[in-house]
């Protein structure tokens, strides 16, 4: 491919050396210009297809060709990264339950790290004040039960 490419550039520059740059004067011979160049360049990757079902048939081969072990392996690496993730679960899931904070804000990877997290929570909840109107009237209207007559007290009837 590499012989296609330094032969197209040389008969480029050979033609550039020899004669001015002429513009197309038809849109027929511009049209033909392009076509030409469309098609060197089809020409280039022509056998794309083919170089891509080699490689998936040769991914393939490899895949068969592994021994029982690697294989073994393999899946025995796959579940060791499923314990391992599932352990990390678990433990979260027990720091959050014995502290009583949900298991998703709480971050970090040990025991301890997730036990700070957790008291890090509590400290932040402890501090938080409660949001909302603290008017007179309306914790006078929150305390009724019977809303017809505070709506009629509030009206003037």
């Amino acid at each position: 491919m590499s012989d296609d490419i330094t032969a197209d550039a040389g008969e480029h520059t050979d033609e550039s050396t020899e004669e001015s740059f002429k513009a197309p004067a038809t849109q027929e011979e511009l049209d033909r210009i392009i076509q030409g160049r469309l098609d060197r360049e089809r020409k280039r990757f022509s056998d794309y297809d083919d170089i891509k079902a080699k490689a998936a048939k040769y991914a393939e081969l490899e895949e068969a060709n592994k021994t029982e072990a690697q294989k073994t392996a393999d899946r025995l690496a796959a579940a060791e990264k499923r314990a391992t993730e599932l352990e990390a679960k678990a433990l979260r899931a027990e720091v959050a339950a014995a502290k009583g904070v949900p298991a998703a804000l709480l971050t970090g990877s040990t025991a301890e790290e997730l036990e700070a997290a957790a008291d890090a929570l509590i400290a932040f909840r402890g501090e938080q004040k409660p949001a909302g109107p603290s008017s007179s009237s309306l914790s006078r209207v929150n305390a009724s039960s019977d809303l017809g007559a505070d709506a009629r007290s509030i009206l003037g009837f």
